[in-house]
C-alpha cells in the first residue's frame, strides 16, 4: 500500500501557523493545524470532479477522495433534502443499514450492489440520535437531544419498533453530549458521553471512578468565563451497564467529547476525544489524542486553566497525540477483509479535517504505544461515523452541521495474502492480565487486597502502577497509612502517598508532608521528581494548608529543587512555590521567564508572576512586560491571547503611579502591535444579494480565480477583523483556514448570507434580560461572584458591566455576532474570488488560482 505518514506534533510542540476551521464563518472553532498538514489534506488532485459536490444534494465525488492502493471507494447514496443530516449508524442483524438525521428520526437503508436499493422512515420521534447499537434482539439508541438512552423492539416482526423502554434519563447540556454506545466483549453496554452531560445519580457507588476532584493548587478566577460553564466532574465520561440499563457505573472519566469507543481483540477500549482548540499556545493546551480507557483513569480535561497535562501521575495515559481534528466515530478493522495489519488498526474518524486516519497499536507493558497514517482524505469529507458491514467492507457517513451528507463504501480489491496472526507479546500480555487482576479490586474492599496490591505500586509500567493505586484508595486508608508513610523504596512510596493524599484525613498532612521533605530529590530520576512534586500539591489541595512551621520545611525543601533540569518539574514546582509565596520565587521564575522561547513556558511563568506579592524591581517590571508583548506575537488561539491580556490588566492593576510610569512604554506597545489586521476601510453598497443569484456562479470558483483580488476581499467585507487564514486576520471569531475541508461551496456561501441558520455554541452570544427589562446581548469578558463583563461587539474594546443582582436570566442569543450582508459591497467577480479565497486556506498556489 502507498503510505502517507501523518506527522503528530509531541506535547507543546508548537504547530504551524495554519488554523482549522470547524465550521462556517461564525459556526468554526479555532485551532493550529499540524506541520504539512495541509500538504496531506490537498492531496486529492481531482477537483474538476468537484461540480458534483456543488449540486443540491450530492455528496463528495469519489474521485475527489484519496483511498490507498488496492482499495476502492464508491458512494452508494448522497442524502436528498428530506433526509437531513446523518450523524451516526449502524448495521441490523438483516445487514440493513440503519442511519440517524441529525435533526430527528432514524432511516433504514436496504443496500444494493453498488447503491442503496430502499430507504425507509422508521422512527421520527427521537432526537439526533449520536449512538445506535443493534444487540440482544433490540435496537439501542442515544438521543441526544432527546436526552435518553432507550431501547427499541420489533414486537411483532413487521420491521417496525412498536416497544419503546427508556433505560437511562441524563440531565445537562447537548452540545458535548449523548454520544455512541457499543457492545462489549463482556456482554455489557458502553456509553460514551460528552462534558455536557451530568452523570446520572443512579450510577453505582462502587464505580471505579468516583474520588474525583479539580485537584489544581491555584484556582483561576478567569475559568468560570471560559467556555462549557455547565461542565461539572467527571466531564466526558464512559458509562457500563447491563442489557437492561439496571446498573450503570462510571469507569472513566476526565474526558472532552468523546464520541466513541472502540474494543481491540485483547478486549482493550480506545477512544478519540477532542481538544479545546481556543487553548492552543497554552501549557493547559491538549491536543486531539487516542486514550487507552482504563479502570478508574481521571483523563484531567477541567474548566478553562485548570486542565490536566498528560505528564501528571495522577492522569490517566494517552496513547497518541493526533494534533488538530474533530474526533467523530471510531472502530477496529478487525472485521473487515482488509489486510492484516490494517484489520488489527484503530480507525479513527475526523470530521473537520476531512479524514479516516488508521493507528496502528503497539502492546507495551499493560499498555499501548501507536503510530499513524492516514487512510482516507477528502475535501469536504466530514466524516461522522464508520462501521464494517457484513460483506467486511468499510461504510462511513458524512454530514452533521446540516451539511450535505453521504454514504460511502470502502472496499480492499488487492490479493488476497494469508497471513499468519501477530506473534503474541507474552510479557505485555501477562502485564495486561496482571493490570486487570488489580482493576477487579476497583471499587471494593477485600480483606487481603493491600497486601496484593503493594508489590505492584513501585512498577515500572505506570499502567499497572495506576491500577494498583486505584485498588489501594478503594481499600480502608486505616489499613494502610502508617505503611505509606513507612515505605523506603520511592517509587512504590510516592504511588502510595498519590493514593494517600486522596483518601486521607486532615491528621495526615503533617507526617505525609514530612515524609516527602525528607525524601533525597538528588536521586530521584525526572518520573519520580514529576510524581513527588505531584503528591505535594495533592496533600495541600485534598488536606489543606499546613501549619506555619511545616509551611516554611516546604519552602525549603522545594526552593532547593527550582529551577530543575525537566521543564515540566519547574512547571510543578513553579506553582508550588507560588502557592506558598517564597521569598524567592519571582527572582527564579523571571529569570526561567528570560531564557523561554516556547509559548507555553512564557505563559506559564507570566501566569504565576502576576500572583507575587510585594515591591517589584523595575527591571523586574520591564522583563516581565517585555514578555507578555513577545508572547503575543507568538502563535495561539484565543484564550491563549486573551490570558496573557488579563494577566497584563491584573499587574497594572497592582502597580503603583511610579510604577506604571516604568512599563507604559511597553504597554502602549502592546496597544498598537505591528500588523494589526485592518479592513479595507469605508464599505461602498454594490447591491443586495441573494442564494438565487450567486448558487449558479459557484462552478465558476474552480479555476481561474484571483488570489490577491480574494484576499483584499477577504479585507474589504470585513472578515479580516474578527477571522483568520493562516496567519492573517483576526482571533474574536473562528479560523477559516480549512473551512474547505468540511464544507462544500454551496454551504460555505450560505453560511455567509445567512450566518444564523446555524451558530457554533463557543461563538454564540449570550442575551441578558435584567429586572428593569433591559436587555443585553454579547460574549463574557470575566465574571466574579458579583458582577459579569461582557463585550457587546467583537470588533470594539469597550465592554458592559452587569451587576448579578440585577440579572433575572441568561440564554443563548439565535442571532449569530456576525452581520449579515457583509457580501453587499463586493462585485460577483470579487464574491467568486473571496470563495476561492477561503477554500484555498489562504494558499496562493490552490488550483483555483490556476488558469
Amino acid at each position: 500500500m502507498n503510505r502517507r505518514p501523518l506527522r503528530i506534533p509531541t506535547p507543546f510542540q508548537r504547530p504551524a501557523p495554519l488554523l482549522r476551521g470547524i465550521a462556517l464563518i461564525a459556526m468554526a472553532t479555532i485551532a493550529l493545524a499540524q506541520p504539512n498538514l495541509t500538504e496531506v489534506t490537498r492531496e486529492p488532485d481531482a477537483y474538476d470532479n468537484w461540480k458534483l459536490a456543488l449540486s443540491p444534494g450530492v455528496a463528495t465525488d469519489p474521485a475527489a477522495i484519496t483511498v490507498p492502493a488496492n482499495f476502492k471507494i464508491e458512494l452508494l447514496r448522497s442524502a436528498t433534502p428530506d433526509e437531513d443530516s446523518w450523524v451516526s449508524m449502524a448495521f441490523d442483524p438483516q445487514g440493513r443499514l440503519t442511519v440517524a438525521r441529525e435533526k430527528k428520526g432514524l432511516l433504514r437503508m436496504t443496500l444494493g450492489t453498488g447503491n442503496v436499493e430502499k430507504v425507509e422512515v422508521i422512527n421520527d420521534t427521537l432526537l439526533e440520535c449520536r449512538g445506535l447499537l443493534y444487540a440482544g434482539g433490540a435496537l439501542y439508541a442515544n438521543a441526544n437531544n432527546s436526552k435518553v438512552f432507550c431501547r427499541l423492539r420489533d414486537t411483532d416482526g413487521d420491521g417496525r419498533f412498536e416497544q419503546f423502554e427508556e433505560l437511562l434519563r441524563t440531565e445537562g447540556g447537548v452540545g458535548h453530549g449523548r454520544n455512541h454506545v457499543k457492545l462489549g466483549p463482556d456482554g455489557m453496554l458502553y456509553l460514551t458521553h460528552g462534558n455536557n452531560v451530568v452523570v446520572n445519580p443512579d450510577t453505582a457507588a462502587d464505580s471505579p471512578l468516583r474520588n474525583f476532584q479539580d485537584d489544581r493548587l491555584i484556582p483561576c478566577p478567569w475559568d468560570p468565563q471560559m467556555f462549557d460553564g455547565d461542565v461539572k466532574l467527571p466531564a466526558g465520561h464512559i458509562l457500563r451497564g447491563d442489557l437492561d440499563g439496571k446498573k450503570w457505573t462510571v469507569i472513566a472519566g476526565g474526558l472532552r467529547n468523546p464520541l466513541d469507543v472502540a474494543f481491540n481483540e485483547d478486549g482493550e477500549i480506545f477512544t478519540f476525544d477532542a481538544d479545546m482548540e481556543w487553548d492552543t499556545g497554552t501549557p493547559w493546551y491538549r491536543p486531539n489524542r487516542v486514550n487507552h480507557i482504563i479502570s478508574g483513569a481521571d483523563y484531567g480535561w477541567r474548566r478553562g486553566t485548570s486542565k490536566w497535562p498528560e505528564y501528571f501521575p495522577d492522569c490517566g495515559p494517552t496513547v497518541l497525540n493526533i494534533g488538530l481534528a474533530s474526533p467523530t466515530g471510531v472502530e477496529f478493522g478487525t472485521r473487515s477483509n482488509f489486510p492484516a495489519e490494517m484489520r488489527r488498526a484503530l480507525f479513527i474518524s475526523d470530521w473537520s479535517y476531512g479524514r479516516i486516519i488508521a493507528v496502528h497499536l503497539q502492546p507495551r507493558g499493560g499498555g499501548y504505544t501507536a503510530t499513524a497514517e492516514h487512510f482516507i482524505v477528502g475535501k469536504p469529507l466530514n466524516v461522522t461515523d464508520l462501521a464494517f458491514g457484513p460483506d467486511r467492507a468499510m461504510y462511513f457517513v458524512t454530514g452533521g452541521r446540516h451539511t450535505q451528507s453521504g454514504l460511502y463504501r470502502v472496499s480492499y480489491t488487492g490479493p488476497q495474502v494469508t497471513q499468519p496472526p501477530a506473534p503474541v507479546d507474552e510479557k505485555s500480555a501477562e502485564a495486561r492480565a496482571l493490570r486487570k487482576q488489580l482493576e477487579s479490586l476497583h471499587g471494593h474492599r477485600m480483606p487481603d487486597a493491600v497486601d496484593r496490591i503493594w508489590p505492584h505500586l513501585g512498577s515500572e509500567d505506570p499502567w499497572i502502577r495506576h491500577a494498583a493505586r486505584i485498588a489501594l484508595e478503594s481499600q480502608d486508608v486505616a489499613a494502610w497509612q502508617s505503611r505509606a508513610l513507612a515505605e523506603k523504596e520511592p517509587l512504590t512510596c510516592l504511588t502510595a502517598l498519590l493514593a494517600l493524599t486522596r483518601t486521607a484525613a486532615a491528621d495526615a498532612r503533617q507526617p505525609l508532608l514530612g515524609t516527602l521533605n525528607a525524601l533525597s530529590f538528588a536521586a530521584l530520576n525526572e518520573e519520580q521528581q514529576i510524581l513527588a512534586a505531584r503528591d505535594y500539591q495533592l496533600a495541600l489541595i485534598r488536606i489543606g494548608a499546613p501549619e506555619p512551621a511545616l509551611a516554611e520545611a516546604c519552602v525549603q525543601r522545594l526552593d532547593a529543587l527550582y529551577p530543575a533540569k525537566s521543564w515540566r518539574v519547574n512547571h510543578l514546582l513553579c506553582e508550588l512555590l507560588a502557592y506558598f509565596k517564597a521569598p524567592e520565587f519571582r527572582e527564579k521564575t523571571i529569570a526561567l521567564l528570560s531564557q523561554s522561547t516556547r509559548s507555553e513556558d512564557l505563559l506559564h511563568y507570566l501566569f504565576y508572576l502576576r500572583l507575587t506579592p510585594g515591591e517589584w524591581q523595575p527591571d523586574q517590571l520591564r522583563t516581565v512586560f517585555a514578555a507578555i508583548n513577545h508572547a503575543e506575537t507568538l502563535e495561539g488561539a484565543r484564550d491563549y491571547q486573551r490570558s496573557l491580556k488579563m494577566i497584563r490588566t491584573e499587574l497594572l492593576e497592582k502597580l503603583t503611579p511610579a510604577q506604571k510610569d516604568i512599563v507604559a512604554p511597553l504597554v502602549a506597545a502592546a496597544a498598537q502591535p505591528a500588523g494589526t489586521p485592518a479592513s479595507s476601510g469605508p464599505q461602498i453598497f454594490v447591491r443586495e444579494w441573494k442564494p438565487e443569484a450567486l448558487l449558479p456562479l459557484l462552478d465558476r470558483v474552480g479555476k481561474g480565480r484571483s488570489f490577491e483580488s480574494g484576499r483584499k476581499a477577504f479585507a474589504t467585507a470585513q472578515c479580516v477583523l474578527c477571522h483568520r487564514i493562516g496567519q492573517a486576520g483576526g482571533l474574536t471569531g473562528p479560523d477559516l483556514t480549512a473551512v474547505a475541508s468540511r464544507f462544500n461551496r454551496r454551504d460555505l456561501l450560505d453560511s455567509v448570507l445567512n450566518p444564523s441558520r446555524v451558530i457554533d455554541e463557543k461563538f454564540r452570544n449570550l442575551i441578558f434580560t435584567l429586572k428593569t427589562n433591559v436587555l443585553a446581548a454579547g460574549t463574557i469578558e470575566r465574571e466574579d461572584e458579583k458582577t459579569v463583563v461582557i463585550r457587546t461587539s467583537p470588533l470594539l474594546p469597550q465592554t458592559t458591566t452587569l451587576q448579578k443582582a440585577d440579572i433575572l436570566k441568561r440564554e443563548p442569543s439565535p442571532v449569530s455576532p456576525m452581520p449579515p450582508g457583509l457580501l453587499n459591497v463586493l462585485t460577483e467577480q470579487q464574491i467568486l474570488d473571496l470563495i476561492a479565497y477561503l477554500e484555498s486556506g489562504g494558499d496562493p498556489k490552490h488550483r483555483d488560482f490556476s488558469p
